[in-house]
């Protein structure tokens, strides 16, 4: 068919139909779906393909995007979650980017999962393919945002592997500034058993790296003071350093940056017997060593670890107690070494090591973790886990495991660059599991121990990888080949007022502040960063903040389509492509049944899914929605199953005030690899939906759900909703709060106030004209003190205005 254009936007979109061998083409009647889409003015193009996704299909789709200059292209086939990534990039060359392809899947949702005749499957087909070509209608295309590097990479908080990063940079031809507090790598090389003991063994190799660091022209050696500032984005930061004199501060611009920050060694304090002198901790006895020569006599070496509560550091521990015995005894013929561990910990040494351990005579001893050892003077005293007898260990010197923390200079540095303690007090980055295209980068590369407690070993090795990754993007920025993501959020700064809401709950740290009239606010996205998760965007109470590409308005323009077209019996659901929609699709491929009445659309997180999208769907023609998410605690967008429950329960509670039945709208979650527990969430739900019956849709009801849009888009009702989000670094589940019933009860008097001055100000709009306080209320249904107090309200801020004719106060729209 000839090509026409979309009279909404001049788009032109297309769509192709997936034979898929016997799964599509027999089951559903595809000519049929062919014509109704012919007849669709939103569609410029159909075609019916016996497999768009192999090679002479997809040759086919570049060659009629050419001809017919298609722009937009849905594919009705198989699964999203496999395809849309490989379309996408293979019409790339046809200039069709990430957002403007989508995919359908006709076979899993339709053909394999229902038996219904051919036709029927073909409008269900077409119900689904609508919305998803009303979601590209709505796509405001975003424009290709090549990232350029404005300075060097900056290697900062003064960690060991600093050396590491910048040597992997030397070699890969990428200039660095290394940003340490001495001039002397030596004075850091002597320091270093304050954060990696017994790592001597290595340090003649380290040596050798820090001369090759410091001797390259590549690199720039700078003496700093406190880090006082980081602002900016990937390419473009700028790091302020700060000084105890009188020393202006140094602001130095750099294009990316890696974190090298080491943790801090602790002693185990008194609990233990610690007094430093004969009871000291792996840093105090290399201290000894340096100023004082190897200790001679019984040296002791406990790994009290799983004692002082910390079992996971205990090979750690072990590890350097047996370096640092090694080396004791083959410098000092009087040294007298043991190390005594918990039995319920294996000993962490090679066959190699063990003999050499038998040949220096350094010996093992086993303890029952049961009974704590207690320290005496001059022995430890201790349960012999075989034969159940007390057993006494003496030693001239005890040396305890350290206790190991991110430390006070590491953490001033790590809350500049915007980097969270982990459960457990470490920076341990969190991940967003999600696939790699998607997975924004680290905003700051991190290496070292106080990311979480290693060895120096592991710490270079981390300060390597740093370095690949940042070289990466440096160097394809240099070749004018780094690109932005396409689907990331973006903050219009006309409506944004800084009230910094979207960055508390940003889960990739992707949101940053910029400087402006009125001080820092946080209303930019480092896209580079920025995941896409989408859950930020749903929470602004000004919908200042929009995850392009793929934004709220385009998922209102699909449940709004699909709406439009359903049964009275039929459900209106979405799926996030990590649980309910990967649950669908495994149903799909295992041919497993299901009621047809459900109407799956993806999402790649629910807690995209804004409020808004929500009452759209019942405002037209929905009469329930079922929303299907990732298994609790396990969202691939950390809290996004969280965000939505808080979500659905505002629309529960406007249902309510509408007189709506609030079992209309539901949170269910799903787990991909158990299909069957989806099915039975669907088919309950339908089941629900089916007793309820259709919304009589009266022109009260109508104006109720008007409202009831109208409420989830106000600014207040929002902003108090996502103070009751859950924030990335909560570990409680924000209905375990103490407050939460006060906190529901003050909700929903806000959430009735603005309902009723939603309706009201609905109401003036639409008649034009004024009303008087009984009409007011005999038209809206509401109790008059409420109606009372909410016009009052309404009249003092200026949203209506009030006016007396013949001294009865009649309301109006402000002129």
């Amino acid at each position: 068919m000839s090509a026409k254009h979309n009279q909404a936007n001049d788009s032109r979109i297309g769509v192709f139909l997936c034979e898929c061998g016997q799964r599509i083409a027999p089951r559903v009647d595809l000519a049929a779906l062919q014509k109704m889409l012919q007849d669709d003015p939103r569609v410029s193009h159909v075609a019916v393909e016996p497999f768009p996704c192999l090679a002479p299909g997809l040759e086919n789709l570049r060659q009629t995007i050419r001809e017919q200059g298609i722009d937009r292209l849905v594919v009705a086939g198989c699964e999203a979650r496999i395809m849309l990534a490989k379309l996408e990039r293979e019409l790339r060359e046809v200039g069709l980017r990430e957002g403007q392809i989508d995919v359908v899947n006709l076979r899993g949702h339709v053909a394999q999962v229902h038996d219904l005749d051919p036709q029927q499957m073909a409008a269900k087909g077409y119900k689904l393919i609508s919305a998803a070509v009303a979601g590209l209608e709505a796509l405001e295309p975003s424009p290709d945002v090549k990232v350029e590097m404005k300075g060097p990479v900056m290697i900062l908080g003064g960690g060991i592997a600093t050396y590491a990063a910048a040597q992997e940079l030397i070699r890969r031809g990428v200039e660095c500034i290394i940003a340490v507090q001495t001039d002397n790598y030596w004075d850091e090389l002597r320091m270093l058993h304050e954060h990696y003991p017994g790592e001597r063994h290595y340090y003649d190799r380290l040596e050798k790296i820090m001369q090759e660091v410091d001797s390259s022209p590549l690199v720039r050696r700078i003496t700093v003071g406190e880090l006082t500032s980081l602002t900016g984005r990937t390419g473009d930061y700028q790091v302020t350093f700060s000084f105890l004199d009188d020393t202006p501060p140094k602001v130095f611009q750099v294009g990316m940056i890696i974190a090298c920050l080491d943790g801090q060694m602790l002693n185990q304090g008194s609990d233990f017997g610690h007094d430093g002198v004969t009871v000291m901790c792996h840093t105090e006895a290399e201290e000894h060593i340096w100023t004082k020569g190897v200790p001679e006599g019984r040296v002791v070496f406990w790994v009290n670890d799983y004692e002082a509560g910390t079992p996971q550091f205990a090979y750690l521990s072990c590890r350097s107690a047996w370096s640092m015995a090694r080396y004791m005894v083959e410098h000092s013929p009087t040294t007298q070494a043991t190390i005594l561990y918990n039995h319920r910990m294996a000993i962490p040494l090679s066959a190699g090591e063990r003999r050499l351990s038998r040949q220096l005579g350094i010996q093992w001893i086993a303890y029952d973790g049961a009974l704590r050892p207690t320290v005496q003077a001059g022995f430890v005293t201790c349960c012999d886990p075989v034969s159940h007898i007390e057993i006494e260990v003496p030693y001239d010197r005890l040396i305890l495991s350290p206790k190991r923390a991110v430390g006070v200079e590491a953490s001033k540095v790590a809350q500049v660059l915007g980097l969270e303690p982990a459960p457990g007090g470490f920076l341990e980055v969190h991940e967003s599991r999600v696939r790699p295209e998607q997975q924004g980068r680290d905003k700051v590369f991190l290496a070292g121990s106080a990311r979480y407690p290693c060895d120096l070993h592991e710490a270079l090795r981390q300060g390597r990888r740093a370095a690949v990754k940042t070289a990466e993007l440096m160097l394809a920025a240099q070749r004018g080949e780094l690109y932005a993501p396409r689907m990331v959020c973006v903050v219009d700064p006309n409506k944004c007022i800084g009230c910094g809401l979207c960055k508390e709950i940003c889960e990739c740290g992707g949101i940053e502040p910029v400087e402006g009239p009125g001080g820092n606010i946080p209303r930019h996205v480092d896209p580079m960063v920025c995941t896409g998760g989408g859950t930020c965007a749903a929470a602004c109470p000004y919908h200042a903040l929009t995850l392009q590409n793929n934004s709220s308005l385009q998922h209102e323009a699909r449940v709004a389509a699909l709406a439009r077209s359903l049964g009275a019996d039929e459900v209106l659901a979405y799926g996030c492509i990590w649980g309910g929609l990967a649950a669908a699709d495994n149903a799909g491929v295992k041919a497993m049944s299901y009621d047809p009445r459900l109407y799956l659309l993806r999402v790649g997180c629910i807690g995209q899914l804004d409020p808004a999208v929500m009452a759209r769907a019942f405002l037209e023609g929905a009469n329930a929605v079922l929303l299907i998410g990732c298994p609790p605690e396990s969202c691939h967008h950390s809290y996004g199953l969280d965000h939505t429950w808080s979500r659905v329960n505002l629309i529960k509670k406007l249902l309510g005030l509408c007189g709506l039945d609030r079992r209309r709208i539901a949170l269910a979650h799903a787990d991909l690899n158990l299909p069957e527990e989806y099915i039975k969430t669907v088919e309950s739900f339908v089941r629900l939906a089916a007793e309820l019956g259709p919304i009589e849709r009266t022109p009260q009801v109508q104006e109720r759900l008007a409202g009831l849009y109208g409420t989830v888009n106000n600014a207040r009702v929002r902003w108090v909703l996502g103070a009751s989000l859950r924030r990335p670094w909560e570990e409680v589940y924000p209905g375990n709060q103490r407050s939460a019933l006060a906190f529901d009860q003050d909700l929903m008097g806000i959430v009735t106030e603005e309902f009723v001055r939603t309706r009201v100000a609905n109401l003036l709009q639409r008649e034009k004209r004024a009303f008087e306080l009984a009409e007011l209320r005999d038209t809206l249904g509401e109790e008059e003190g409420l109606l009372v107090n909410c016009l009052r309200e309404m009249v003092a801020e200026g949203q209506i205005g009030r006016v007396y004719r013949e001294g009865v106060p009649h309301y109006v729209l402000p002129s």
